[in-house]
């Protein structure tokens, strides 16, 4: 009984914290004036209006109240998750090359205009998040485009995996790092996990037989090359070859890989890659 009204007690704290974040990300942030969302907000609460936007914030803000809907159900919800699809739709798709773009400015015109894999595969997952609350077949449609563009620009077909970053028309670049504190190398663990991540929603919406290849392509890549099984942690970085590139251990991705390759082998179908993750 006791174990009971603690569990009981953990829900109803659990569910009052995920009212305050959204209730916060609903009202602080959103840019009434220019649109999507601000870039940045100081740590005193102070709003930067000029501030770049970034394609990953938004998208993961698309993901977020799409799920919360799906979740409470509350229309609320539901207008912020339009809101924020239209702002990407309009703003942070590039309608020349295809994919998106890395950010923009604060009023929308485009400022670093690189394919980051990374940003990709969370429009991926945001887009097919959102079309599970809206069955809206122009979403589902993006998320496939998305997914095709990064398939035929990005996946390495010699030594398997995805290339970190192009330029806009999906050219080599020098600098393929997401920030500076990365290392410069052309695959990393974080990408190559949100492209799981990303796929792994997608094929929810879209039982694609390619996708599905592609999602169990994917798990392979984190037994055989990113799992280290001498320390159970991850390896973060590696050259084109999957040659490892840093010994620097990222507790946090070790456990948000648990159950994101958990529920990547499970969804993909194939019961003897469930039993090598599950091993794992």
């Amino acid at each position: 009984m006791e174990i009971n009204n603690q569990l009981d007690q953990y829900r109803s704290e659990l569910e009052q914290e995920l009212e305050n974040i959204l209730a916060y990300w609903g009202t602080k942030p959103v840019d009434n004036e220019n649109g999507g969302f601000y870039g940045r907000i100081d740590l005193n609460g102070s709003v930067d209006p000029v501030a770049t936007k970034g394609s990953v914030l938004h998208a993961r803000i698309l993901w977020t109240f799409s799920a919360a809907w799906l979740h409470k159900k509350n229309p609320q919800l539901l207008f912020q998750a339009h809101r924020v699809y239209q702002y990407i739709l309009d703003y942070f798709i590039d309608q020349v090359n295809g994919g998106i773009y890395w950010s923009i400015t604060y009023d929308g015109s485009p400022a670093d205009t690189k394919k980051q894999v990374y940003a990709i595969a969370f429009a991926i997952y945001g887009l097919s998040e959102y079309y599970r609350c809206t069955q809206n077949e122009e979403v589902r449609q993006l998320a496939i485009q998305l997914f095709t563009a990064m398939e035929e620009h990005a996946f390495d077909p010699v030594y398997g995996g995805y290339i970190e970053a192009l330029t806009a028309d999906w050219k080599p670049i020098a600098d393929l790092r997401l920030s500076d504190k990365d290392a410069n190398e052309k695959k990393s663990m974080n990408t190559h996990l949100h492209i799981l991540e990303a796929y792994t929603n997608l094929y929810l919406i879209w039982p694609d037989e390619k996708l599905k290849k592609q999602l169990q392509l994917l798990i392979g890549y984190f037994t055989a090359h990113i799992f280290n099984p001498v320390t159970h942690h991850l390896n973060l970085f590696f050259n084109e070859q999957w040659e490892r590139r840093s010994d620097l251990i990222s507790y946090g991705h070790d456990i948000e890989a648990c159950w994101l390759l958990a529920d990547a082998a499970k969804i993909s179908g194939d019961e003897i890659l469930q039993q090598k993750i599950n091993a794992i």
